[in-house]
């Protein structure tokens, strides 16, 4: 994401019969079920817009009302998984619940809603609430009105499934240095939205040992295994390519124009040239600086294993630039395990 925010849902409460509460989302009282997400330390968003700078962010595990584990982020499959699984796979309409993402080192707020804050240190959250109280406002706010973050995925017989698009936007917190999500803001906004596809991402039927089965986000059946890179990493070399050779290029041109002015004084002729040469140059420069404008927010696909393999790392073009996800399984309470 040029920017990072990660996931909204209009989500509700549902008494089963089993008497235990349930989130609906977009006002659908059965949902096909819900992903646990792990955001790893390290995610990065471009907030200079909104006089942040870069911002590091980590993942914050929803408070223990969710049930959720080590999550800090849950999706919603809005539509049920039916089987048998069509040839041509079932596309499922998906969105983001809950998101609690906070900053990491120093933050420097320059913004005109500082206040007294301007040019001092403060901490920043990402967060997203719209579970409809399963998950209490005053343990996870979410001040302003976020548009909803929605998209498909596409589900196939193979057990792998792809990400369509999906659309996210998260809310701005900012506090002052070291204070809880929860306490009263410096000021709030909705960060801008932003979008992410993946091709090849992996499921399976049964839960990994340890994952967590909150109540009110029962899983369906459905369980995300692995989360697959995406053919923008091709475009993103293109790019780092691209960069390189337009650094190349100027000073290439600086030397030319450096050589042409030492013969020129040598000479004693004017020559316009090396002033041409150096704009060129400048113009190179400023094309690759621009080409460098990445923010690299990661977000991960839970697998509530304890031992968790690399992370995966996945391109994404969002508002024509290309950002970095790092995406990797959600960590558990560590169990017991047979070796046998």
């Amino acid at each position: 994401m040029k920017r990072i925010a990660w996931f909204v849902a209009v989500v509700g409460l549902l008494a089963g019969c089993s008497g235990i509460t349930a989130a609906q989302c977009a006002g659908n009282v059965n949902p096909g079920g819900f992903d646990l997400l792990q955001t790893p330390s390290g995610s990065t968003d471009n907030l200079s817009s909104i006089g942040l700078g870069t911002v590091t962010f980590q993942g914050v595990a929803l408070p223990s009302i969710a049930q959720a584990g080590t999550a800090d982020t849950v999706v919603c499959r809005i539509t049920p998984l039916t089987y048998p699984i069509p040839g041509g796979g079932e596309t499922l309409n998906i969105q983001i619940v809950a998101l609690l993402l906070q900053s990491t080192g120093t933050v420097i707020c320059n913004n005109s809603l500082c206040g007294s804050y301007s040019g001092q240190a403060v901490t920043v959250y990402a967060t997203i609430n719209q579970t409809n109280g399963v998950i209490p406002l005053n343990q996870l706010p979410q001040p302003d009105y976020l548009t909803p973050s929605t998209g498909s995925m596409t589900v196939f017989s193979n057990s792998t499934f792809n990400t369509n698009g999906t659309t996210v936007q998260a809310d701005l917190i900012v506090v002052p240095p070291g204070g809880a999500v929860t306490s009263t803001p410096i000021f709030t906004t909705p960060m801008p939205r932003d979008s992410i596809s993946a091709s090849g991402s992996s499921w399976t039927t049964t839960a990994p040992s340890g994952y967590p089965t909150p109540p009110s986000f029962p899983p369906g059946g459905f369980y995300v295994n692995s989360f697959a890179g995406s053919s923008a990493v091709r475009a993103l070399i293109a790019i780092r390519a691209v960069k390189g050779f337009l650094y190349g290029f100027g000073v290439l041109l600086v030397g030319i124009a450096v050589l042409k002015i030492r013969t020129s004084v040598s000479s004693g002729r004017l020559n316009l040239r090396p002033a041409y040469l150096l704009v060129l140059a400048t113009i190179a420069c400023f094309l690759a600086w621009r080409s460098g404008s990445f923010a690299f927010p990661m977000v991960a696909h839970a697998k509530a294993i304890c031992a968790s393999p690399g992370p995966v790392t996945v391109w994404v073009k969002e508002g024509g630039t290309y950002v970095k996800h790092t995406i990797q399984t959600a960590g558990c309470t560590p169990q017991n395990v047979n070796p046998n």
